[in-house]
Parts: structure tokens; sequence; C-alpha cells
């Protein structure tokens, strides 16, 4: 004759699981946070760098333009925020080729140590770069 073996005694694993099942669930989330984080913050520089050329490309006396283009710039970047710590913005009109083409080159620099929720340790470098042509049917001064 076989006997049964008792089962073993469970009592208590249902919580020990569920509190695993919540931290990596809340892992997850703050994962999943600070990579759209990171995306948002590729995204506002590659944004800032197209107005900026496109708002140069449009002005009556491109030169002048410049510090609008980088006062809006800076304003999209959220500069000085955790985004885009420290800035460098960069605007070149190249009269070599016909016509003239505005590029602009921002580069931002992300403290990830305050991007993210959990503690991230180091930093992480955008960089963008927008082309336009000078509009040739703009009034004249």
């Amino acid at each position: 004759m076989t006997r049964c073996r008792a089962a073993r005694n469970d009592t208590g694993s249902a919580i020990s699981e569920l509190v695993i099942l919540i931290v990596v669930f809340f892992g997850f989330i703050l994962a999943v946070v600070f990579a759209g984080r990171l995306t948002t913050g590729s995204a506002r520089v590659e944004a800032a760098a197209r107005s900026a050329a496109r708002t140069i490309s449009i002005a009556r006396d491109p030169e002048t333009a410049q510090a609008a283009a980088e006062a809006q710039a800076a304003e999209m970047v959220a500069r000085g925020s955790a985004i885009c710590a420290t800035w460098d913005f960069r605007p070149v009109i190249d009269p070599e080729p016909e016509p003239d083409v505005v590029t602009v080159d921002i580069t931002c620099t992300a403290d990830l140590s305050e991007l993210s929720v959990i503690e991230v340790p180091g930093s992480l470098s955008y960089s963008a770069s927008a082309d336009e042509v000078l509009d040739v049917h703009r009034e004249g001064p």
C-alpha cells in the first residue's frame, strides 16, 4: 500500500510573491519613465535646431536674427533644466552654395541623476543639426 505524502505548507507565499511582483512592476514603470524622458530630450533638441534654422532663414537680416533664434531654442529645450543642463548653440550662414544655407548645431548635456526618478549616475549628450535655405523671396530692407 502506498501512502500519500502530506502537501507542503504554503502559508504566506502569496504575500511574498505579491511583494516581489510589485517591486518588479514599479521598476519597470520607472524604466519606462526614464526612457520616455530621454526620448523627449532628444526630440526637443532636434525641434529646437529646426526651428532656430527656420527663424534665421526667413528673417530680413539673418545676422541679427541669430540672437532671437538662440532665445527661442533655449526656451524649447528648457535650458537649465535636467533635460538640458548645459548647452552649445552654433548658427552658421554659409554663402558658398547658391542659395545661401543656414546651419544650426545644438548640443545639450542632460544630467541623468536629475532626469530620472531612480538614481542614475552620469550625463548624456544630445546633438542635433538642421539646415535651411535662406528665403530668397523675403522682402528687402
